[in-house]
């Protein structure tokens, strides 16, 4: 059995020793559960469980407890393993707990009373209680969820591979019984799920960034906050002026200069025959582009909106019925305010033609992503490498 495996005592200087890692929602799911049935009950089943996988010709859909529980167990098995999957809202698949159970035991969430059944501790109680507290911050620190949520803030928007390096360095200094890179690779695929499931990091486009509720957990969680730490939250502070910035600026800008703004960026996204035909244009069309779909290129009307009130469905419909004029087959609204619910109904309206919804924010979004109005300033900071300073071999 890899030493990861084992629930030695808390003494024991290795650190990221839980396999399967959960996320914190089940584990508690389960300690409303398990408190008051025989530990030995629950090892049982988890062997049990495990012997199904291994039976010839069986073939289980573990995605369905509803239907694998009462048509693989009995008795006190099957008892339990519906008291799991019900107690737990449905949310905790017996068949998936060995990790919650290797964490609860080996941080002692729970212990054995007189009669062997489980109880919980004092750290489990503080567990189930307190989101983000001294239980659930000692865990995270011995697991290595404060080290990964410090990597995810050094390294800004990123994907799991460019946390592979620094998450393999901290095993190493850890003493981590995981060292197979497909191990690691879990190790950190797990944890992340765990961090992006409490909302402390958010995932876009298969990157990830860690959260201002990331960043104020970092601020008491971390053994010290780091300078790239403090890098991080003096860069988002940043680029949330910058965007105020630009929002005031786009409501205080000439209407014909605003259209000349989104005109520029349509051309810097890839639109192609761009003109700005302003006020001249019929039913509010402001711009004219084509734009390469596939191996066809279409035409597109926009209309550009500079103003702080809610754009409204009628709007929409002013602009789709004048693309016949145009010889377009979709449109575009872009605004510096928001959308009325009705307006994004009836955007891709079954049967009419198309409308972009660009509102206020995605608009900001769009002019950084494509550097208009904004200037980026790469900031070099120097890491400590003492492999550098080890002599090469021949």
């Amino acid at each position: 059995m890899d030493e990861s495996t084992k629930t030695g005592p808390l003494a024991n200087a290795r650190r990221v020793r839980v396999p399967w890692f959960p996320t914190y929602r089940e584990v508690r799911s389960l300690l409303a559960v398990w408190p008051g049935q025989p530990r030995t009950d629950i090892t049982k089943l988890h062997s049990t469980i495990m012997g199904l996988t291994g039976e010839p010709g069986a073939r289980v859909d573990w995605r369905e407890p509803d239907e694998w529980i009462p048509e693989r167990l009995s008795g006190d098995h099957l008892k339990l393993a519906h008291a799991i999957w019900t107690g737990s809202g449905k949310t905790a698949n017996p068949r998936y707990t060995a990790g919650s159970w290797a964490l609860v035991r080996h941080y002692e969430l729970v212990e054995e009373d007189s009669d062997g059944k489980l109880q919980l501790t004092d750290r489990g109680h503080d567990f189930l209680k307190h989101r983000l507290g001294e239980a659930e911050s000692f865990l995270d620190t011995q697991e290595g969820l404060v080290e990964l949520l410090t990597i995810v803030a050094d390294s800004g928007p990123a994907q799991v591979r460019d946390f592979e390096e620094p998450w393999t360095e901290f095993l190493q200094r850890a003493h981590s019984g995981f060292r197979a890179p497909a191990s690691i690779r879990d190790t950190l695929r797990r944890r992340l799920n765990n961090l992006l499931d409490r909302g402390l990091i958010d995932r876009e486009r298969a990157k990830y960034t860690v959260t201002d509720d990331g960043l104020r957990y970092l601020e008491h969680a971390a053994p010290e906050p780091g300078p790239r730490q403090m890098i991080q939250k003096l860069a988002k502070e940043q680029k949330a002026a910058v965007r105020e910035s630009l929002r005031k600026h786009l409501l205080q800008m000439d209407p014909n200069d605003f259209e000349e703004l989104v005109g520029r960026l349509l051309a810097e996204m890839n639109y192609e025959k761009v003109d700005v035909i302003g006020q001249s244009g019929d039913g509010g069309v402001d711009v004219v582009a084509d734009i390469q779909l596939g191996v066809t290129s279409v035409r597109e009307v926009v209309q550009a909106k500079r103003h702080k009130r809610t754009i409204q469905r009628k709007d929409l419909d002013a602009l789709r019925g004048s693309l016949y004029r145009f010889n377009a087959v979709r449109g575009t609204i872009v605004a510096t305010s928001r959308f009325a619910k009705g307006a994004v109904e009836a955007a891709f309206a079954q049967g009419a033609a198309p409308i972009t919804l660009i509102d206020g924010d995605r608009l900001i979004d769009l002019l950084i992503e494509h550097g208009i109005g904004v200037r980026t300033r790469a900031i070099e900071v120097l890491t400590f490498d003492p492999e550098g300073l080890s002599p090469h071999e021949d």
